[in-house]
């Protein structure tokens, strides 16, 4: 998941390695819960695999790495999961929840208001759990199961513009066929020449900054392109 820019400072130096290693090393490119997020999961382990399909959510799987005890600080291999969206997100919530209560009560505190009290004693909550496809249908992506937004809050063209990351062959062009999670095509008769390099890529600005070996040290430029467009189209304050 993004690591918020107030907790940088508690990762290690190598922790996009580190993640790296955990994901696709040691889980080899899938997901590794095994009920860590509340949920069964069929066979024991969550079977949603790195850029494939989430058979769940019907999105596109981007394998991150949990913290079990919710502290960064913390890169024992035991306290370490690799996790799908899916199951990091429920992992977290309860954490998310009771992190939220403190800070709306420290700044309601500040702001001279009472009544307030942090949620620290909370139990532990998972969100909603989306229901899993009959055999034999194609999940339904997760934006098709959400109500469409309201057109007149789509008050900013940064909804028109698309910052990803794209895997490339070692001629450069892009990689579209399924491979395995060392980066070599899935069918060797598919006539793919496997990944090489991970772009970003701006729907209004085309390639940035250089091709990155791992699709992990791309995520930072696909980030700071994306805040970019953001600062651009916040209004000047006087």
């Amino acid at each position: 998941m993004p690591i918020r820019p107030e907790n940088l400072h508690r990762y290690p130096h190598d922790w996009n390695e580190i993640s790296a290693r955990i994901r696709f090393e040691r889980a080899d490119g899938r997901c590794e819960c095994t009920g860590h997020c509340g949920l069964t999961h069929p066979g024991g382990r969550c079977p949603a695999v790195h850029e494939e399909t989430h058979p769940d959510t019907g999105s596109l799987v981007c394998l991150t790495t949990a913290h079990l005890n919710h502290t960064p600080e913390d890169v024992r291999e035991a306290n370490l999961l690799a996790a799908c969206q899916l199951c990091h997100l429920r992992i977290d919530h309860g954490h998310h929840r009771v992190t939220r209560s403190i800070t709306l009560a420290r700044r309601a505190a500040a702001a001279g208001q009472h009544g307030l009290l942090p949620e620290t004693a909370l139990t532990r909550t998972e969100p909603p759990t989306p229901p899993r496809p009959a055999p034999g249908r194609a999940p339904t992506p997760l934006h098709h199961q959400l109500p469409f937004p309201d057109p007149e809050q789509e008050t900013t063209p940064m909804a028109r513009i698309s910052v990803k990351i794209i895997p490339l062959h070692p001629d450069g062009t892009e990689c579209t066929d399924p491979v395995r999670p060392s980066g070599k095509p899935r069918d060797p008769d598919s006539g793919c020449a496997g990944r090489r390099n991970y772009a970003v890529v701006c729907s209004a600005c085309g390639r940035v900054d250089e091709p990155h070996t791992l699709r992990v040290l791309a995520e930072p430029a696909q980030s700071a392109h994306r805040d970019s467009h953001r600062a651009a189209l916040t209004p000047a304050t006087s």
